[in-house]
């Protein structure tokens, strides 16, 4: 771990294990210097989007800027996409900026999304946040899987295989890069 405070975003598609890690970095690493938050823990409007995408990202890029005048780095565990990151985080306003992605295969994060929605009101939930039907969404997140893998490779950043691996070995391995 590094002394100068970071942003560290920890991305992937739905059901991959971003929210599962939180309380376990909570666990493992000082409240003193890291706030470790999720990305959607202020709400998601129906259908989401990417305006309300780009403000979160800024609104979270902003309170890591806070956070690292107080000496702590900020951990984000939620969906970004490199690119569009890119175009929103700036060099000169917020802390240095590493995004990590969480990884598995496109039968594990079927299972688990099937296992996560499986209430009325949890698929009625899923369904007002995505703005599509919970096939549709499972649908859409595993044709992303091959998409976002590319991308975050590319650009050289962290994976992490959460295939077969609890949210607290997931969480270790996080940690380790920091």
């Amino acid at each position: 771990m590094k002394d100068s405070p970071k942003v560290y975003f920890i991305s992937g598609v739905s059901g991959v294990g971003k929210s599962s890690v939180i309380k376990h970095l909570k666990v493992m690493l000082p409240v003193d210097a890291y706030d470790i938050r999720d990305f959607d823990e202020r709400g998601v409007p129906a259908g989401g989007g990417h305006e309300w995408h780009n403000k979160e990202t800024l609104y979270w890029l902003e309170t890591a800027t806070e956070n690292a005048k107080l000496g702590k780095s900020t951990i984000v565990c939620g969906f970004v996409e490199p690119g569009r990151f890119w175009k929103v985080y700036s060099k000169e306003k917020h802390p240095p900026a590493q995004l990590v992605m969480l990884h598995a295969s496109n039968d594990t994060i079927k299972k688990r999304l099937l296992g996560r929605y499986r209430t009325p009101e949890s698929i009625a939930e899923i369904n007002r946040a995505a703005g599509v039907p919970l096939d549709k969404f499972v649908e859409d997140i595993l044709s992303a899987v091959p998409w976002l893998y590319d991308i975050f490779k590319k650009e050289g950043a962290p994976i992490i295989d959460t295939e077969n691996k609890t949210p607290e070995e997931v969480a270790q391995e996080i940690v380790e890069l920091l």
